[in-house]
């Protein structure tokens, strides 16, 4: 019991006389990176003037022995003797220059970390103690940046395309602490949610941008791995390459109306492709590729076409597109569905009420005038033979825009038919459609309606027909004021007929009475030929010199009644003076051209007509060719002398 007393006495003691030797300052808490430097601050200013140090001790923490010592009971404090342990060789140095004092630990290593004691003894005072903690950092590596493909990237990256997903990886290394790892652009935070891989040593922040737009072009991209607000963190940063789309295009002139088979020229430009874009021009979907020339400058490219337009390309799409090769689904374009003017293209076809070849007369029949123009026609005109229709109401002619009417039409409705239309660019004039008007026989103009023969003589008179269709069954009839005799000495063929008649007797000439009919119908009106007994013709009338030069004359006359047969006109030119006979014509006509003849001649001229039962009476004429310009010029020179003469004597 008392041996246990003894030691709780001196187990006091000892804490006493520790107190009373020992002043411990609170701990400190001090921050170094790895490679740089630090100091350790270390209070050794002596409590009075008389005291100074005697000695200092470092120690790390719960190491017994010192680490840095600095010995000064021999001597002075400048002339102390400082050792440290090999750890610290050449990286350890105690300032005592600075107050407070410190330890210098330069460059610090990570083995560094940990509790530091100073102890400073002095002569006369109470030993002091200071403690600090040390927290050693140790920086990231340099971050890793990688592409989707995990392959490294650094400096310019890509390129890529405008509107693609951007994916990119930051990896950081090593490190104490573990790192933020971030990513950043412009000074500006993008990314912080990095993530700590298990496992591994090693922090990852992935950056994904959902669609690159045109400013991410050559933007600057940093990837920071940082542990410390000491040093600068670190990190690596990588530039975007980024192709971009076409940004404008636009087309000059834009959606002018063009005309037809005139070549146009158009220009296309565009703007804002990298690289720059390539222009392509459609019409419709077919791709023009020829007229066309093109050009780049910086990110524009110009492309020049010229082509002749069409009338079937009016109203088609006309477009110029705009794309950058590199980036699908890149194209940009600008269009319009053309306008393109054309004179009028104008077909005329008959109503469909009648078929062509079945029109008679008495139908009500139209026409259509198909016309495809642009701009729209102002005037649409129709045809006739040539002439002009207008709209005539009382002639059964009835015109309302592209329809032309025609009622109750007759055989002079038969023709060529065509219609024109006109608009600002031209003219245009339809096909000629020709109306077939089927109709009954009517007689032929100009048939010879007067037939002389003697009696007992036979004559063939020849009726002749217009009509469609021209099969035609013929009637025959003689008809006097005493009788009517059906004719059957006939003969047919197409739309002609041939009589043969002979009158026997005075009292058989008379009319002959000629019908035709068809499918249309009987002829409403017969053909007349008068039957009347032949002789000589009558007398020319009025024989008049209407044209005289100085050798030729012009003779017209009048014929008379021919005898009822075909007769023909003749001239008998004599020379007055000598009774000479200069020229004689037998001609179809009663109008003589005689030429050959001598100058300042008198004429004595006979005309007569003759048919087959004898010749008419002989009209005479007198006349006299003219002279010959000399001759004239010094007749009137000497008549001017003698003129003037006279005039003299008058005087």
């Amino acid at each position: 019991m008392e041996n246990m007393s003894t030691m709780g006495f001196l187990q006091c003691l000892f804490i006493i006389l520790l107190i009373s030797v020992r002043k411990v300052t609170a701990s400190i808490l001090y921050t170094a990176v790895v490679k740089g430097k630090v100091a350790l601050p270390c209070d050794i200013s002596p409590p009075s003037a008389d005291d100074g140090v005697a000695l200092i001790l470092w120690y790390k923490d719960e190491a017994p022995s010192p680490i840095y010592t600095l010995d000064a009971r021999q001597g002075t404090l400048e002339q102390a003797r400082q050792s440290a342990v090999s750890t610290l060789d050449h990286r350890a140095y105690f300032n005592m220059i600075n107050r407070p004092a410190f330890l210098q630990l330069d460059p610090v290593q990570e083995e560094d970390a940990g509790e530091y004691r100073c102890r400073v003894d002095f002569h006369k005072a109470r030993t002091v103690n200071t403690v600090i903690t040390l927290k050693v950092i140790v920086p990231p590596t340099e971050p890793v940046i990688y592409d989707d493909e995990r392959r490294k990237v650094k400096g310019i990256i890509g390129p890529y395309n405008e509107g693609e997903k951007l994916k990119l990886l930051c990896e950081s290394d090593g490190g104490k602490p573990r790192p933020a790892v971030t990513w950043w652009r412009d000074y500006a935070l993008l990314d912080d949610s990095y993530t700590f891989v298990t496992g591994d040593n090693s922090v990852r922040n992935e950056l994904e941008i959902e669609e690159l737009k045109r400013n991410d072009l050559l933007a600057v991209l940093q990837c920071q791995a940082s542990n410390n607000n000491i040093t600068v963190p670190a990190s690596v940063s990588v530039t975007l390459d980024v192709n971009l789309k076409p940004l404008i295009v636009r087309v000059e002139p834009h959606k002018r109306p063009l005309s037809a088979e005139k070549e146009a020229e158009l220009k296309c430009s565009t703007s804002g492709s990298r690289p720059p874009a390539v222009i392509t021009w459609w019409k419709g979907s077919k791709e023009i590729k020829t007229g066309r020339t093109d050009s780049q400058t910086g990110d524009s490219t110009i492309s020049v076409l010229r082509f002749v337009p069409s009338v079937e390309d009016n109203g088609k799409y006309f477009s110029c597109r705009s794309h950058n090769p590199v980036i699908p689904g890149s194209a940009k374009e600008e269009g319009w569905n053309l306008e393109v003017f054309y004179a009028p293209q104008v077909t005329l076809q008959l109503g469909s009420t009648f078929k062509q070849g079945e029109v008679k007369e008495g139908n009500d029949v139209y026409f259509e005038c198909n016309v495809r123009a642009n701009p729209w026609v102002t005037e649409i005109s129709w045809y006739f033979e040539g002439r002009e229709l207008r709209t005539n109401t009382s002639a059964g002619i009835i015109i309302s825009n592209q329809t032309l009417v025609l009622q109750n039409i007759n055989r002079t409705s038969r023709g060529n038919y065509r219609c024109s239309a006109a608009n600002a660019d031209g003219v245009g004039t339809s096909n000629e459609v020709f109306l077939r008007v089927k109709y009954a026989p009517v007689c032929r103009p100009n048939l010879r309606r007067v037939y002389g023969v003697g009696r007992m003589e036979a004559v063939r008179v020849l009726c002749e027909m217009e009509a469609d269709p021209p099969n035609l069954k013929f009637h025959w009839r003689f008809n006097t004021s005493e009788r009517v005799l059906d004719i059957s000495d006939f003969t047919s063929s197409g739309r002609e007929s041939i009589a043969t008649y002979v009158p026997h007797t005075d009292d058989e000439y008379g009319t002959l009475y000629c019908w035709a009919t068809n499918e249309v119908g009987w002829q409403k009106e017969p053909c007349l030929f008068s039957i009347v007994p032949a002789g000589p013709p009558e007398a020319l009338l009025n024989c008049t010199v209407v044209n005289q030069t100085e050798s030729s004359i012009q003779v017209d006359c009048i014929e008379g009644y021919n005898g009822g047969l075909p007769q023909v006109f003749t001239i008998e030119v004599y020379d007055k003076e000598f009774g000479k006979l200069r020229s004689n014509f037998t001609l179809a006509q009663p109008s003589f051209v005689i030429q050959g003849l001598p100058s300042s001649t008198a004429l004595r001229l006979l005309v007569y007509s003759s048919n087959g039962k004898g010749r008419s009476p002989i009209y005479p004429l007198s006349t006299t060719t003219l002279q010959k310009a000399e001759k004239l010029t010094g007749f009137l020179t000497e008549f001017w002398k003698k003129g003037r003469k006279l005039s003299i004597l008058m005087c």
